[in-house]
């Protein structure tokens, strides 16, 4: 069951598993809707969404808690925001160009490449970023059309 969650400060912290900048993750947190599916009345996963404009939203978080990876709920997470602000032109979300498995699962749901923040994770974090043996640099943008996706 995905329902919003009214208290998503709480998960502030808990969200900085896969958005490392505590200040970020409280300034998207603040400013848009947090969603979780829940199991049990408990939320395994989780999805921050912002609507920038009438013609675009963005996914600023997206995580599922380890022990419950691997079962769809990230991709019933971002179905249901796109279904939600279906009759929103543009969603977006990003991801770091060292982060290979989230380029992979955004693109098989029909996400294309948009463009990059250079050196978005140098001048953000504080703490170098390493994944599959690259250095997270570059914030790398993915955009999907709603329209006419009913």
């Amino acid at each position: 069951m995905i329902q919003e969650i009214s208290s998503k400060m709480d998960y502030a912290l808990l969200l900085t598993e896969s958005d490392p900048n505590i200040n970020l993750v409280e300034d998207y947190l603040e400013k848009g809707q947090l969603y979780g599916y829940f199991i049990n009345e408990e939320p395994v996963s989780f999805i921050a969404v912002i609507k920038k404009s009438d013609s675009e939203v963005e996914i600023k978080n997206i995580l599922t808690l380890q022990e419950h990876r691997g079962h769809g709920y990230a991709k019933s997470l971002i179905q249901y925001i796109e279904k939600m602000y279906q009759n929103i032109p543009t969603i977006y979300v990003s991801t770091a160009n060292s982060s290979m498995i989230n380029i992979a699962f955004y693109t098989k749901l029909g996400y294309h490449y948009s463009h990059r923040i250079e050196e978005f994770f140098i001048k953000y974090y504080p703490q170098e970023i390493y994944e599959n043996g690259l250095q997270a640099v570059d914030l790398l943008y993915f955009k999907k059309s709603l329209v006419g996706l009913n």
